[in-house]
């Protein structure tokens, strides 16, 4: 019915789901590169860390709202799995944040 397959599998529009994907692999790198301490002190910052995990979760919004249009549109069932990846994102985006914070104000001495 489609022009290529991959756009749906046993009823169930799976186009936008890589770009999820994508969002949490940025995700967890992000969440790795906190977690180095390295890495968290020379190259990121609170914009960085904030101004990352806002654009991923906005995005991620962007995704599964025109999927649902597309969906709705072309008579397709919903997906569950992409609707599981934006909750994991926006999970990673207010850990992110929360964890930066958490760990850059540690390890400031009170005087």
């Amino acid at each position: 019915m489609y022009t290529y397959s991959s756009f749906e599998n046993s009823g169930t529009f799976i186009l936008l789901r890589p770009m999820l994907f994508l969002l949490l692999a940025v995700m967890l790198v992000l969440f790795t590169a906190l977690l180095i301490p390295k890495i968290r002190t020379n190259l990121l910052n609170g914009f960085a860390v904030i101004s990352l995990s806002v654009v991923a979760v906005l995005v991620a919004i962007q995704v599964v709202y025109y999927h649902a249009i597309i969906v709705d549109e072309i008579g397709l069932g919903g997906d569950p799995v992409s609707l599981l990846l934006f909750l994991v994102v926006a999970f990673f985006a207010m850990l992110n944040i929360l964890l930066f914070f958490t760990l850059s104000f540690r390890k400031k001495p009170v005087c």
